[in-house]
């Protein structure tokens, strides 16, 4: 969504970008006057400069004074310290000015004759008011020193044109000969304009300098309004006559100078807060978009939110409710979203996103709203329908529109949703309610295998009320130490000899008994519980395993099962070291034993945690191996040691796909250097179609049924001969 811009406040620099150039340009004038002046007569004419003249620009030059000495008396921004002094001066300068005119010659008699004399002497307290003001301002802002009283400088201004008023009025022979008619300036009229030219050079060389560590615009401005004075004192310094060219340049100029500096005190004091004010209240006003629109939109996909979808949907509810039709709200999640984001980074996790509510947009109809919920979770409202079942040709259309994969960052990839559906009035007659039961047949179309859909009924809220509780058991299960584990004995087959013992997780809840694996296990794995009980497991295996050492009972190995969230989160193999550290045990007695799923999703990843356990010296197997992905491409890649035949299998041995089945198992286990190990051995007549095929290892109840560790010397007492 496009924002209002934020302008930058406006500064010195772009309000006049020419300064240095129009310097430049004067100082050029001042020496074509200088080299001209040879051959026509500038200095001592008369005629250049006439009274009238003369008091136009002055005129002139006491307004511009007066509006600095408003401007920067009625504003404290942004160089407070320096304001105030430099109003109260340019108020003494204009009323010094004022009586320049005043007093100049030819000017009706006021209160003594006017005359050229008194003309200059008040033109120059006027000048070395102004050179003496720009040194102080400029040292005063780049040494920050403590601000004056405003009615201290201006009573001390005032003070000053009227000590110089009586003096010039009343005592005239108190004042330096300044100027001698039919000779021009006197000797202390040139050394007190350059005095003053010395002063204005030197408040320059401050202003050049503080400009590179303070507001450089405001710096820029002031310089500019020093180096014209500096030229129009260069001016009077040249003169014969108060009517030549040189004089009208140096009044010329002294306009100029004020007007840089009003230039600077405006838009310092005046034009930049006003500015200041118009970024903020664009900023304001850009925030207040932002904030709508982040209140009906999701910023990285730019779609709707939930806010949005609640009320279209309460608009379609009352639309279907009058016509007797039905809405439905589908709640769509992305499989095993966190394992792209965990392998490819949320960056490449992003662009999915947005390449997924691109392609869920193109499948459905015109009348749908989609909306991202959050995380991987979208949310479409199917309006408009006749039924109930109006819903599944479009979730159809959406399954098939995700089924191809996807290119990010020229990686393919292969995406997979889970929906749940909701339909009103039935399933609810508000947005909340639908939401609430759509998500929890999301739910449950995961558990039926993922890339499906599943539709809400009565009986998931029993259902997930039972898992509420089931996972509020779990949490505190292990405190509780509500937890322990039975051991099911690993034969050799050809031997008899015992190889090894499964550890297996066991639930003994004070109120519900003995909890079923298939009921607890899932719930774990979901609700991430499954990653704090699995590092307590496998602890406790390796305790006991060294137990058994310790007793001198021959189990050679333990073998544990790992969720795939312990794999794919990154820390199992801290976990194994740490219990492996503790513990004292072997590593080689350790047997780790992962699903399929856990290896073929994300095998970047998965490879390098294999490589740190492998590192470790544990080992590996593949547990159920056959019932999931069965990708043999990566058997070799992922170095594991053993392939533990699913007891589906086995039980099926006595039919010739189960017989084919288990042979091809054993036989590319072979070829791949790995052993076998199968589960669910129930009978001698299995044990013995295994040994001729070739397996190498079984457990199942013909050998042992799980039993705790005290149990297991006499399990191993009772095996068959």
């Amino acid at each position: 969504m496009p924002l209002l811009p934020s302008p930058r406040p406006s500064s010195v620099r772009q309000s006049w970008p020419s300064a240095s150039s129009l310097v430049i340009a004067l100082t050029a004038l001042l020496v074509l006057v200088w080299l001209l002046s040879s051959l026509a007569d500038l200095n001592g004419s008369q005629v250049w400069f006439p009274l009238s003249l003369h008091i136009t620009v002055e005129t002139f030059s006491i307004v511009v004074a007066g509006l600095v000495f408003a401007v920067a008396w009625h504003s404290q921004q942004p160089v407070p310290l320096s304001n105030p002094l430099l109003a109260c001066a340019f108020l003494a300068i204009a009323l010094l000015d004022l009586a320049h005119m005043l007093s100049y010659r030819g000017m009706p008699v006021w209160v003594t004759p006017a005359s050229a004399e008194k003309a200059i002497a008040f033109w120059l307290v006027s000048r070395v008011l102004l050179a003496f003001t720009l040194l102080a301002v400029a040292c005063r802002l780049c040494h920050r020193s403590i601000a004056l009283p405003r009615v201290l400088l201006l009573s001390s201004s005032l003070g000053l044109v009227v000590l110089v008023v009586y003096l010039q009025l009343f005592q005239p022979q108190l004042w330096p000969r300044t100027f001698i008619d039919g000779e021009g300036l006197t000797r202390f009229k040139v050394q007190m304009e350059w005095l003053i030219i010395s002063l204005f050079a030197l408040a320059a060389w401050v202003f050049w300098h503080a400009r590179e560590v303070a507001d450089r615009d405001y710096f820029d401005g002031m310089l500019a309004a020093t180096l014209v004075s500096i030229l129009a004192e260069l001016c009077f310094t040249a003169y014969t006559s108060v009517n030549s060219f040189y004089s009208l340049l140096g009044h010329l100029y002294k306009i100029v100078s004020y007007g840089f500096i009003y230039q600077v005190v405006f838009v310092s004091s005046v034009r930049a807060p006003y500015a200041r004010l118009a970024v903020e209240m664009n900023e304001r006003i850009a925030a207040q978009q932002r904030a709508d629109y982040m209140a009906h939109f999701d910023s990285l996909t730019g779609l709707p939110n939930l806010s949005q979808l609640e009320e279209r949907t309460r608009q379609a509810m009352a639309s279907a409710l009058k016509l007797k039709g039905a809405v439905a709200v589908l709640y769509v999640d992305l499989d095993h979203f966190k394992m792209v984001n965990d392998s490819f980074g949320r960056t490449f996790g992003d662009q999915l996103l947005c390449t997924t509510s691109v392609r869920l947009q193109q499948a459905l109809p015109d009348s749908a709203m989609l909306a991202r919920a959050g995380g991987d979770e979208f949310v479409v409202l199917l309006a408009d329908l006749e039924n109930a079942e109006g819903a599944s040709a479009v979730i159809q259309r959406v399954l098939d529109e995700l089924a191809d994969p996807f290119m990010i960052e020229r990686q393919q990839i292969v995406v997979s949703i889970s929906i749940g559906v909701a339909v009103g009035p039935s399933d609810g007659m508000d947005f909340p309610c639908l939401l609430r039961n759509a998500e929890m047949a999301m739910y449950k179309a995961k558990e039926a295998g993922r890339r499906t859909w599943c539709y809400y009924n009565a009986a998931l809220d029993t259902e997930m009320r039972g898992r509420l509780y089931l996972i509020n058991g779990l949490r505190l299960a292990l405190e509780r130490e509500e937890f322990f584990l039975e051991y099911q004995l690993q034969l050799d087959l050809a031997s008899g000899r015992v190889v090894g013992a499964e550890a297996l997780l066991r639930w003994q809840h004070p109120q519900w008994g003995l909890v079923a694996p298939g009921q607890f296990i899932p719930a774990a794995e979901q609700s991430g519980l499954i990653v704090g009980i699995g590092e307590w497991v496998i602890l406790e295996a390796c305790r006991q395993a060294q137990r058994w050492q310790a007793e001198g009972l021959d189990i050679p190995r333990v073998a544990v099962n790992v969720a795939a969230i312990q794999l794919h989160q990154g820390s199992l193999e801290q976990t194994v070291a740490t219990a492996l550290a503790q513990t004292g045990l072997p590593a080689s007695a350790l047997e780790l034993e992962l699903t399929e799923s856990s290896l073929v999703d994300n095998t970047e990843q998965v490879m390098i945690a294999l490589a740190g356990l492998k590192a470790l010296g544990v080992t590996l197997s593949i547990d159920d191996f056959g019932t999931g992905y069965s990708c043999l491409a990566y058997l070799r890649r992922l170095s594991v040691d053993t392939l533990k035949i699913d007891r589906s299998f086995v039980s099926d041995l006595p039919n010739e796909d189960g017989h084919a089945i288990v042979a091809a198992i054993i036989h590319m286990a072979e070829s791949l250097g790995l052993s076998t190990l199968a589960e669910g051995v129930e009978d001698e007549a299995t044990a013995a179609e295994l040994r001729r095929l070739g397996c190498r290892q079984a457990q199942g109840f013909f050998y042992a049924r799980p039993v705790p560790a005290s149990a297991l010397p006499a399990a191993i007492a009772s095996l068959p001969v």
